[in-house]
């Protein structure tokens, strides 16, 4: 079926891991279902590892007469993917199709919404642990220190409700590594300890968190559990849901009469 002159091109990170893929491709269900959008009126690509990557889905929509696209990035906080990665890949297909006109909502991260589930997510776990637990706050990762800043400013909010020390480290990048702050809570005198990552679905990172904490742990007389990702929370798919309305709208991308 031939497209509209407009698309909402929902933007993932990629992985390969099986299951990460389905629920991100479940919880763009969910969000287009919300906003009563038309699936003839969507596409989905992502920054890297997975297939269409954001230029192929570009190039892709032009050829099928699509110039307007509104870009949906499912990502966390405002770092080198929303401000590099995406617009070299927009310059990439630009070079292949010409001018496209195209505009993005803003990356999420520090919303309430997100803070609601973190702290849902933090709670659950410690509560099936012994009293005195501590908790991780584990990041992705990056390089670029406002969203560093952002995310430092997201555990204080988790902190601030949670009855139970926690401090944030992240998974990769330049800062404070979650080893550093596992050591943290060691040194507090924590020996029962949550992890939980703040990442919003399953890739090989957080399948490899037990591992990582294992070594870590070595000899030391620790007890973890570690949370899942924030996923396919109604409250996410909401927030979504509501950034995405006004810029379908004004693309007139709903659902078909």
């Amino acid at each position: 079926m031939k497209r509209r002159g407009a698309t909402m091109l929902f933007v993932g990170h990629g992985t390969r891991l099986e299951r990460g893929m389905h629920l991100w491709h479940r919880f763009v269900d969910d969000v287009v279902k919300r906003v009563g959008l038309s699936e003839h009126g969507v596409a989905r690509a992502f920054v890297e590892i997975a297939r269409p990557d954001v230029t192929e889905a570009l190039v892709a929509l032009a050829r099928a007469g699509v110039r307007r696209v509104h870009g949906v990035p499912l990502l966390l906080f405002s770092a080198g993917h929303m401000q590099v990665d995406l617009p070299e890949a927009v310059a990439r297909a630009e070079e292949r199709v010409g001018r496209l006109d195209i505009t993005w909502s803003s990356p999420f991260g520090d919303e309430p919404a997100f803070i609601d589930v973190a702290v849902d997510r933090a709670t659950e776990i410690a509560a099936r642990m012994p009293e005195g637990a501590g908790v991780v706050l584990v990041g992705r990762g990056n390089r670029d220190e406002g969203a560093q800043r952002a995310f430092a400013e997201v555990a204080a909010q988790v902190a601030s409700r949670m009855g139970a020390p926690l401090v944030h480290g992240y998974l990769a990048g330049t800062g404070r590594k979650l080893e550093d702050a596992l050591e943290e809570l060691w040194r507090r005198g924590c020996r029962h300890i949550a992890v939980v990552p703040y990442l919003w679905f399953p890739g090989l990172l957080t399948e490899g968190l037990p591992e990582r904490v294992n070594r870590w742990r070595g000899a030391r007389d620790i007890s973890f559990q570690v949370a899942d990702p924030l996923g396919r929370d109604p409250r996410l798919v909401a927030l979504v849901a509501e950034r995405v309305r006004p810029a379908a709208h004004g693309l007139d991308v709903g659902t078909l009469a």
